[in-house]
Parts: C-alpha cells; sequence; structure tokens
C-alpha cells in the first residue's frame, strides 16, 4: 500500500523509489520484492480498477477519494481479481489498513466497496442458479439421463 501510495503522489511508477520504500525494519529482501512486484502489477491495472471503482462507487471516484484509501482499494482490489488469497483476508486487511491509517468513514466505504467488487467476481464465475430444478424438459438431462428420469417416475 505505501508504494503504491508513493507512486501515485509522483505520478509513476519507480521501481527504486518503491524498494526504498520497504527498506524500513527487518523485512527480508524476498518479501520487498514480493510487495513491489505486487504494487507494480497493481498499478499497471490501476486504470481499470479505477474504472470499477468509479463504477460501483459514482459518487466517490478515485480522484475525490482520499490518497490512502484508493491505494488501499487499489492493491485490494487487484489481490481479489488476480491473485488465490482468501476473499475474506484480502478485505479484513483492506479494512484494517483503513482503520489504521484513513479517516472515520474509510473503514465502512472500503468494505462496500470491496465486497461489491467480490459479488461481482462471483456472478461472473458461478452459473445463475436454474429456476426449474428437476425439469425433464432441461437441456442438460439430454440424452444418457433417460433411464434415470424413468426411475424416478415409477
Amino acid at each position: 500500500m505505501q508504494v503504491l501510495f508513493l507512486w501515485d503522489a509522483t505520478g509513476s511508477l519507480d521501481l527504486q523509489l518503491g524498494m526504498q520504500a520497504t527498506e524500513h525494519g527487518d523485512v527480508e529482501e524476498g518479501l520487498r520484492i514480493k510487495a513491489v512486484s505486487m504494487a507494480e502489477r497493481t498499478w499497471s491495472a490501476r486504470e481499470k480498477i479505477d474504472a470499477d471503482m468509479e463504477r460501483i462507487a459514482p459518487q466517490w471516484p478515485p480522484r475525490r477519494q482520499p490518497g490512502v484509501d484508493r491505494a488501499i482499494l487499489r492493491l485490494a482490489i487487484w489481490e481479489l481479481t488476480n491473485s488465490t488469497t482468501p476473499p475474506k483476508v484480502v478485505i479484513d486487511e483492506a479494512i484494517e489498513l483503513a482503520k489504521e491509517f484513513s479517516t472515520e468513514q474509510s473503514p465502512a466505504f472500503v468494505n462496500g466497496v470491496l465486497d461489491a467488487i467480490l459479488h461481482e467476481k462471483k456472478e461472473a464465475v458461478e452459473p445463475e442458479p436454474k429456476s426449474e430444478i428437476g425439469n425433464p424438459n432441461d437441456p442438460s438431462r439430454a440424452s444418457g439421463s433417460s433411464d434415470e428420469s424413468n426411475s424416478k417416475l415409477e
């Protein structure tokens, strides 16, 4: 999040600045590289992510959001849509970051945007529920399942 915030403030992706920003503390080199790489992929996808945020919360487009919220949301949306991290973990971490580093209203806003993104992702992956379960005219029951259909009717 910190790297994304810096790049947003400077208006450009600067890998050296990103690595410098992660030098504090006793974070091992491999983790720093992974963090900057994730930030780089998020930054590269920011136009699509920002368009998604604006569609979901048109009253608060990215340009009107606090910079911290924008960084948190960009990273979390990228992670929800491009990684195997469990969605609950992504959303909980984003909310905690918003509580610690942003405004009093930010955790609820972050939660609402990420929840909407997650629902859209689930809708895109999961088929719509069938309205008539067990319908003998259902095309998915074609050929090969006639024996099964007949046994249920007996």
